[in-house]
């Protein structure tokens, strides 16, 4: 049986800046199987690198769509720390970490859940420019942001995220896309949601899991994958079950 995927959420979110190059980096070090990050788009229609469609975070007024790109990268990541960490761009991931890392690509809406015009077709073109689809995992909570991206590519490997305000009708719309995956929210996993996923042909990466019991549990209902802030400490559970 192949070992459950070390998926490093946001990079390791639990030691660096979340989103951002050192977080990408050290989820290396510690040797992630992936790295799950956020996508957003400027008003110029660059693709950013951030969580939220806000910028509340950064101490800043209104949302990425908003700002220009240059704007933007002239911001601090991770306001508090001494080294200012400007915002990645997409561009930023693919060349630093592209041939490194497989990356779970999340688009996202913006705060009114108002899609961003020509996000698919960008992302998709900047990782296909680059001979690096194979290794992208596209995901999103909404399913028409996963219907244009299997539109745009036949090829993208697409994940459906799956809420708790929104856990209806799963393998249906799973299967709308042709997703490979499914990612629900851990408070949604059981043992019969990740056997008729498996029955489904689906894997299942849960998120997000911070605590070993949790970790545990998890990996009880079979699990292929978990997201997490630790990817040190998911490597430690996998190491003691494999030795146990």
């Amino acid at each position: 049986m192949t070992r459950p995927l070390v998926i490093a959420h946001r990079g390791s979110s639990g030691e660096r800046p979340e989103n951002t190059l050192p977080a990408f980096e050290r989820a290396i070090e510690q040797k992630a199987d992936m790295i799950e990050t956020d996508l957003h788009l400027s008003r110029d229609g660059v693709v950013v690198i951030h969580h939220d469609a806000d910028l509340k975070r950064l101490g800043v007024a209104g949302e990425i769509r908003d700002y220009t790109a240059a704007e933007l990268f002239a911001m601090d990541a991770a306001p508090g720390l001494k080294e200012v960490l400007p915002l990645p761009s997409l561009l930023d991931l693919l060349d630093g970490f592209g041939d490194r890392m497989h990356f779970n690509l999340e688009l996202k809406v913006a705060a009114d859940d108002a899609e961003y015009p020509g996000l698919e077709e960008r992302v998709v073109a900047a990782v296909e420019e680059r001979g690096l689809l194979p290794r992208m995992l596209f995901s999103s909570f909404y399913d028409p942001v996963l219907a244009r991206l299997r539109a745009t590519s036949s090829a993208a490997r697409i994940a459906l995220l799956i809420s708790p305000r929104a856990p209806v009708a799963v393998f249906e719309r799973a299967d709308r896309v042709s997703a490979e995956a499914i990612n629900p929210d851990v408070r949604l996993v059981t043992n019969e949601l990740v056997a008729e996923a498996h029955d489904s042909g689906l894997c299942v990466y849960p998120y997000t899991a911070n605590e070993v019991g949790e970790m545990e549990r998890l990996l009880d209902c079979g699990v292929d994958g978990i997201i997490t802030n630790h990817p040190a400490m998911l490597h430690a559970v996998l190491l003691e079950r494999q030795t146990n």
